[in-house]
């Protein structure tokens, strides 16, 4: 997928970011950005919010554990103790921070978003939804079951993060890994919703 800079609603400067994330990791986030807007638009989210969002959603994906720990210390988004010791999902708080003192970005609605983007979060807000949900279900994802998935988030938004949110779980499981409580309580809040 390539993206023209009049093909965007924000202002971002997709030459910086692709700079930053690099080429490979550029990709994944067009596939992601393609997937929140298709997802963003049947559900009237704001469009140039979801786009802002889906483009710096991995900005500090490159970042090594001690840049990301460094980075959120002391910030607005500073993790707690259990995220931590949970490193691939560091580089969320780290990139509302990027977002904010690289891009100026204050909007909380793109801010949480980015932030929440790896766990879920049971109190956030439809945008970050939407990426939660894109990320998971962009084009460049393959794995057994994630065609369901994606048929499910265009039928039922709030079942196919339940789905979502169950696998991620699940797969966490498998590998013995630590699950934080935003995951448990995002899935406990989507199964009360379907009851």
């Amino acid at each position: 997928m390539y993206l023209k800079k009049e093909e965007l609603n924000s202002d971002l400067d997709l030459e910086q970011i692709k700079k930053i994330l690099g080429r490979e990791r550029f990709q994944h986030t067009l596939s992601v950005l393609k997937a929140a807007l298709k997802i963003a638009e049947k559900q009237n989210f704001n469009l140039k919010n979801v786009e802002t969002a889906a483009l710096l959603h991995d900005i500090a994906k490159s970042k090594n554990e001690r840049e990301l720990k460094d980075m959120v210390k002391n910030s607005n988004w500073e993790p707690d103790r259990l995220e931590l010791e949970i490193t691939p999902v560091l580089h969320a708080p780290a990139g509302a921070v990027m977002a904010e003192n690289i891009f100026g970005i204050t909007d909380p609605e793109i801010l949480e978003a980015i932030r929440f983007h790896t766990l879920g979060h049971p109190e956030m807000g439809g945008i970050a939804k939407v990426i939660y949900a894109a990320d998971f279900i962009s084009e460049d994802r393959y794995f057994d079951g994630l065609d369901e998935i994606r048929i499910e988030i265009e039928r039922d938004f709030e079942s196919g993060l339940y789905l979502i949110t169950s696998h991620i779980i699940k797969y966490q499981l498998e590998q013995d890994n630590m699950i934080h409580p935003y995951s448990n309580d995002f899935r406990n809040k989507l199964l009360k919703r379907s009851d």
